[in-house]
C-alpha cells in the first residue's frame, strides 16, 4: 500500500510489513516515518537494527543475508538501507523483490530521495507498493500547508484563528522542520485546548526582526512612503522572506477592501472598520487609509497584490522585490516607480 506519513504515523497495531520504501525529500517527515518505524519494530520484539548506506559496489545479497543472524534475545532485525539516488539498480531491484516474499519476522526499510517518473513506474517500486509499504514523505503543497499546521496544531492539542495560522505559515516559509519547532514553542507557552489569536502568535514565533512586517504595514497604510520604503529596505538586508513581506501588506489590502465594502452598504467608515475585525488602536491607520484612496485605487491595489503574489512565487517573471516595492507605494498612496531597487 501507498500512505503519506501522516498516514502511517496514525496507524496502531498490526502486523508489519517485510519491505517498506520512505522516498522524499522532506527531512522532517522521513525522519518521523523513521521514529515510527523503529518505535514499531520494538514494539513487536525487533530489538536489532542495522543501517547501511548504499553505494557503488554494494552487496544487496550480503546486507539481506545478514537478517538472518540475530541474537537469542530478538525477534527479528530492522535493516535500514539508505540511497543517495532514487533507484536501487538491477541487483537491488532483484533483492527488494526477494525480500517481499521472504518469511515474516525482519523488516527492510528503503530509504531514498523522491522518485521520478520512471521509478514510480518501475517493477520493484510497484511490488513495495502492492505487497509492502511504500511511504510518500513529500511535504505538503503551498496550498495545503495551513491545513498541515492545523492538523499539527490539533494533535499538539491547540488551534489557531484564521490571522494567526495565516502568520504561522508565512512564517515557516514551508520549512517543515521550522513549523515543528514553532509548534512545539506554541504548546510549551498555551495549556492544551488553547485557541490562539495572532497577538500570541506574533509573540511567540516571530522574532525582533519579524515584527517589522507589522511595522511596514502600518506606516503605508499611514500613508508615510518614504519611512515604508526604508523599512522594506531594512527587511531586505535583514533575509526576511519576501513571501512574509507579502502576506502582511495583502492582510491590509483585504482589510481595507472588507471595510470598504460595508462602507459602500451604508454603514459610516468607523463602523464598517470596526466590523471589518480592526483592532481599536488601529483603526485610525484604516480609515485615514480609506479616505486617502482615490476611487479605483483598492481594485488596483488587488490586482497589483494577486501579481505580486504571482512573481514572488517564481509563477510569473519578475523581480520580487521591486513588486514589494511597487505594492507598498501604491498601499501608501504614492505613484509606484519603474526604477529597479538597489
Amino acid at each position: 500500500m501507498k500512505l503519506r506519513v501522516d498516514q502511517l504515523t496514525s496507524r496502531t497495531g498490526g502486523a508489519l510489513a517485510n519491505v517498506y520504501l520512505v522516498s522524499g525529500d522532506e527531512p522532517l517527515l522521513v525522519d518521523e516515518a523513521l521514529t515510527w518505524l523503529r518505535e514499531a519494530a520494538r514494539a513487536s520484539g525487533i530489538t536489532e537494527r542495522d543501517t547501511l548506506q548504499v553505494g557503488k559496489g554494494f552487496d544487496w545479497d550480503a546486507a539481506l543475508a545478514g537478517l538472518a543472524n540475530l541474537s537469542l534475545f530478538s525477534a527479528g532485525k530492522l535493516l535500514e538501507l539508505r540511497l543517495a539516488s532514487a533507484a536501487p539498480g538491477e541487483e537491488g531491484a532483484r533483492a527488494l523483490l526477494s525480500a517481499l516474499s521472504g518469511p515474516p519476522g525482519n523488516v527492510v526499510v528503503v530509504v531514498m530521495p523522491a522518485l521520478d517518473k520512471r521509478a514510480r513506474e518501475s517493477r520493484w517500486a510497484a511490488a513495495i507498493a502492492s505487497d509492502g509499504v511504500w511511504i510518500d514523505a513529500a511535504p505538503p503543497p503551498p496550498e495545503a500547508l495551513q491545513a498541515w499546521l492545523a492538523a499539527r496544531l490539533q494533535r499538539a492539542g491547540l488551534s489557531l484563528d484564521p490571522p494567526a495560522l495565516d502568520l504561522l505559515a508565512a512564517c515557516v516559509e514551508g520549512n517543515l522542520l521550522a513549523a515543528r519547532q514553532e509548534i512545539d514553542k506554541l504548546a510549551l507557552l498555551h495549556p492544551p485546548g488553547s485557541r490562539l489569536g495572532l497577538g500570541e502568535v506574533q509573540a511567540a514565533v516571530a522574532d525582533g526582526a519579524r515584527f517589522d512586517v507589522f511595522q511596514l504595514a502600518d506606516a503605508a497604510l499611514g500613508g508615510d512612503a518614504p519611512r515604508a520604503l526604508r523599512i522594506l529596505a531594512g527587511l531586505r538586508e535583514e533575509g526576511i522572506a519576501p513571501p512574509l513581506i507579502l502576506w502582511s501588506l495583502v492582510r491590509e489590502i483585504l482589510t481595507l477592501l472588507n471595510a470598504a465594502g460595508r462602507a459602500g452598504r451604508g454603514t459610516t467608515v468607523a463602523d464598517a472598520v470596526t466590523a471589518a475585525g480592526v483592532w481599536r488602536s488601529r483603526a485610525g491607520l484604516v480609515i485615514g487609509a480609506l479616505r486617502r484612496q482615490p476611487a479605483g485605487a483598492l481594485t488596483r491595489l488587488v490586482a497589483m497584490a494577486r501579481a505580486a503574489d504571482q512573481v514572488v512565487k517564481g509563477a510569473r517573471r519578475g523581480d520580487p522585490w521591486l513588486a514589494l516595492h511597487e505594492l507598498t507605494l501604491q498601499l501608501a498612496g504614492a505613484s509606484p516607480p519603474v526604477a529597479e531597487l538597489r
